[in-house]
């Protein structure tokens, strides 16, 4: 579910603003003491104050609070326009907090200390009331960069909310001019350890942790912040500029590291015969010696290429990556027009995501299941059913990293890469970035305000590309009124030359399509793949239904209703309609963007890059040059094994 202001809630907000300003305009002499209604045990309405007023105006419960906020200058930000969701912990909270830190009062906090507390309750740029939290994480970060985790219960008479464990919704959803706040009944204080160290605490996966450590792999775990990271100076004067359509330029501040650990816990290892360390090395290499022959004899279990080495990696992803970031979250984009209950993707078929994880030349597949409604599902193999999935111990939070339980062992087998050849694989262009998921770029950074953000990122911040020094790389974050495939895309300008490094590769046979939205202010740019050109330069402006593409919108022709003829008269110029999986959502006041299945529009296309055979799983690169300056954006690519073309569906 995303974290949103549905229609319905926005038309709700502005109404109960007017009235409050037509009552207090005719009735002020009645109405002056009147700071909210209660209109139910823990649910309240628009105050008509902002936040930093209403917190300031009640001491009697928030004075502590609002001396932080005083303290650390915040007070001004809560009273300014823009959205906020507030976690403010009542006095009470915050003197036991005193007393558990051996505190006396405030006076004796660092600045520092005061400033981080009072971030951690914050969530800037949204206002997330409570039918909108599940069960996990909350997917937009608090002003500290950290993600505070709900479990949702009940006690008899209605719902309980507990943030972080131990601090309890005393009272929810009380509304203010600028957002909506929500007490609490302790302090919250994110975990401090390191993600190795947030395992080791869990006596349950002692003998994952013992992996971790005796393999090296746990000094792979240990970056949090690249604390050399400047900001680049020309890029910065582009920084908060509002481009049309309210998109705003950002520039990252900063960059930090992330990682998961996908946990099979000790009961579940000893379902596989596996209770120490020598059994767990049996076990790999019982997979794996068959999967890479070459490495067999390789004991040292530090080599990258050794079998329990490789099982162990496997298991860990250099992405922060909560429950919902694994595909759920780009499956429910509508971030902010779902008032039909309508998402930009349509849920006829299974998505799948691409995830790379630290064991060399792999990959992890994840899938939605529709036939049960289910996420998360890893590395399933259809005929068999069998796949791996998350118990009900997940998005453990650490400092640089999150962990989950799985219900089983994970291992990239010929059966897996198998499957993942099986069908078509579709690659967000986003997901070969770690650092837009650790960045919380890729999900979760734009505000109704602003629906979408370019961020620009100077050379070296994406380590997965190369670029020239008249290129402008970045990436536009997920909007609905755009008709791409999860509604972001890779956007570049400038006289571009860059170089992407893809997820590994399965060997086989595929024809390479690269998905982009063309419009009339795109470029013309040579496409290559692995360094040998595509064909001729592709003219991005030139939309579907120019006569040189011959896109039709399925139904017009009634001798071809369904569009299969025209869709063969596309392929022999090289083209393809988009896939009839997403949209550009029906009520999405888009301005003039197309409206509907992206497979009908003549703003989405997918250009055959041609026919390769890859000998090995391994990386590749796929290289653009513009022949003419202009705006460039990448969507998507797909990998489509030759077997496979003559049966695909159109999704």
């Amino acid at each position: 579910m995303e974290n949103k202001i549905g229609k319905d809630r926005q038309r709700k907000f502005a109404s109960q603003h007017l009235l409050w300003v037509m009552v207090i305009g005719a009735f002020v002499g009645l109405f002056t003491a009147c700071d909210s209604d209660d209109v139910g045990e823990n649910y309240y309405t628009f105050t008509g104050k902002t936040m930093g007023q209403y917190i300031e105006e009640n001491p009697e419960v928030y004075s502590e609070f609002s001396k932080m906020l005083d303290t650390t200058g915040v007070k001004s930000l809560l009273n300014a326009y823009g959205e906020y969701t507030c976690f403010l912990p009542n006095n009470l909270a915050i003197f036991d907090y005193y007393e558990q830190e051996g505190f006396s009062s405030l006076n004796e906090m660092s600045l520092d200390s005061i400033k981080k507390l009072v971030y951690n309750h914050i969530i800037k740029d949204h206002v997330l009331e409570t039918d909108l939290f599940g069960n996990g994480f909350i997917p937009n970060l608090t002003m500290s960069g950290r993600y505070l985790r709900v479990a949702i219960s009940s006690n008899g008479s209605g719902l309980v909310y507990t943030i972080n464990g131990n601090s309890a919704i005393s009272k929810m959803n009380m509304e203010v001019h600028n957002g909506v706040i929500h007490e609490i009944d302790q302090v919250l204080s994110p975990t401090e350890n390191s993600l190795v160290e947030a395992i080791a605490a869990e006596d349950k996966f002692s003998l994952f942790y013992n992996a971790v450590i005796t393999t090296g792999l746990g000094n792979e775990l240990l970056l949090v912040e690249d604390k050399d990271y400047v900001p680049d100076e020309v890029l910065l004067e582009r920084d908060g500029v509002v481009q049309g359509h309210g998109i705003l330029t950002s520039v990252p501040k900063e960059k930090k590291y992330g990682y998961t650990a996908l946990i099979p816990s000790n009961e579940t290892f000893a379902k596989y015969g596996i209770s120490n360390l020598d059994e767990m090395a049996a076990y790999a290499k019982e997979l794996y010696d068959p999967m890479y022959p070459q490495d067999a004899g390789i004991s040292d279990i530090t080599d990258r290429k050794n079998s329990l080495n490789r099982l162990i990696a496997y298991h860990l992803i250099n992405k922060k990556l909560t429950r919902r970031l694994f595909i759920e979250a780009y499956d429910n984009t509508g971030q902010f027009f779902e008032s039909t209950g309508e998402t930009h993707a349509i849920k006829v078929v299974d998505m799948f995501e691409y995830i790379e994880p630290m064991a060399p030349n792999t990959l992890i597949e994840v899938r939605t299941l529709r036939t049960s409604n289910e996420y998360n599902i890893f590395n399933m193999i259809s005929e068999t059913g069998e796949a791996v999935r998350l118990t009900d111990d997940y998005d453990n939070d650490a400092l640089n990293g999150v962990f989950h339980e799985i219900d089983g062992i994970l291992a990239y087998t010929r059966d897996v890469e198998r499957e993942i050849t099986s069908k078509r694989i579709r690659m967000d262009g986003a997901s070969f970035f770690p650092e837009l998921t650790n960045n919380n770029m890729r999900i979760g950074s734009a505000s109704k305000e602003h629906p979408s953000i370019e961020w620009d990122f100077p050379q070296g911040y994406i380590e997965r590309v190369r670029v020239s020094e008249t290129t402008v790389f970045g990436y536009i974050t997920p909007d609905d009124r755009f008709q791409d495939y999860q509604g972001d895309e890779i956007f570049l300008t400038g006289l571009y030359d860059f170089t992407i490094t893809t997820l590994p590769i399965p060997a086989g046979t595929y024809e390479i399509r690269f998905g982009y939205q063309p419009t009339p202010f795109r470029g013309v740019a040579q496409l290559y793949w692995d360094g040998k050109p595509c064909g001729i330069p592709l003219n991005l402006s030139i939309l579907a239904n120019d006569p040189r593409i011959g896109h039709m919108v399925p139904g017009m022709d009634p001798n071809d209703p369904n569009g299969y003829e025209n869709d063969k008269m596309m392929r022999n110029r090289g083209y393809m309609k988009a896939p009839a999986s997403f949209q550009v959502i029906k009520d999405s006041n888009n301005g003039g963007w197309y409206m509907g299945v992206a497979r009908n529009s003549e703003d989405a296309l997918r250009k055959i890059l041609g026919i390769f055979t890859f000998d090995e799983t391994t990386t590749h690169e796929f290289s653009v040059k513009a022949a003419q300056e202009g705006q460039f954006m990448f969507d998507y690519l797909e990998f489509v094994p030759l077997e496979v073309i003559e049966k695909e569906d159109i999704y």
